[in-house]
């Protein structure tokens, strides 16, 4: 899918965060809310830069509030690459994240309002869902990564 230059949302700064345990990906289901970008699909921890903080202090802190899972149970296992996302609801509106993939300790989650289910999941299951991977332009890097992360010790 093209997505023309004119559609970029400036305020959009943010971070997405792969996590794996023991060769699963997490996906969590985003909730049906106006408020929420891309609803009701399964996804990756997505978060917003809050002014004045890193795109690192970002996903720790996004991925704690979206799953209880803290950062000494995450080890960051990619080097952070900025990608190109778009929306669901207006594929014309695009923006950048900041893409990092963890290897947690703990598979337990808990969920916070924006979300309505989780779970651990074979990539090789997913990873041809739409639900998980459309919104990024750059599906097939994504996917290497995430590959390459799985197959690491």
């Amino acid at each position: 899918m093209k997505v023309e230059a004119s559609g970029f949302l400036p305020g959009n700064d943010g971070v997405c965060a792969v996590l794996i345990y023991r060769k699963e990906v997490l996906l969590i289901k985003r909730h049906w809310l106006p408020i929420i970008r891309n609803p009701n699909i399964w996804s990756f921890v997505f978060g917003t830069r809050e002014k004045g903080d890193s795109h690192e202090s970002t996903v720790y802190r996004e991925i704690e509030e979206e799953t209880g899972i803290k950062k000494e149970q995450l080890k960051l296992v990619s080097k952070p690459i900025v990608t190109k996302l778009f929306d669901t609801k207006s594929p014309s509106k695009w923006w950048y994240n900041h893409f990092y993939i963890f290897k947690s300790t703990s598979s337990k989650v808990r969920l916070d309002l924006e979300n309505t289910g989780y779970r651990w999941a074979k990539f090789a299951e997913i990873k041809e869902s739409k639900d998980y991977t459309n919104i990024f332009v750059d599906k097939e890097r994504i996917n290497r990564l995430i590959e390459r992360a799985l197959d690491e010790r």
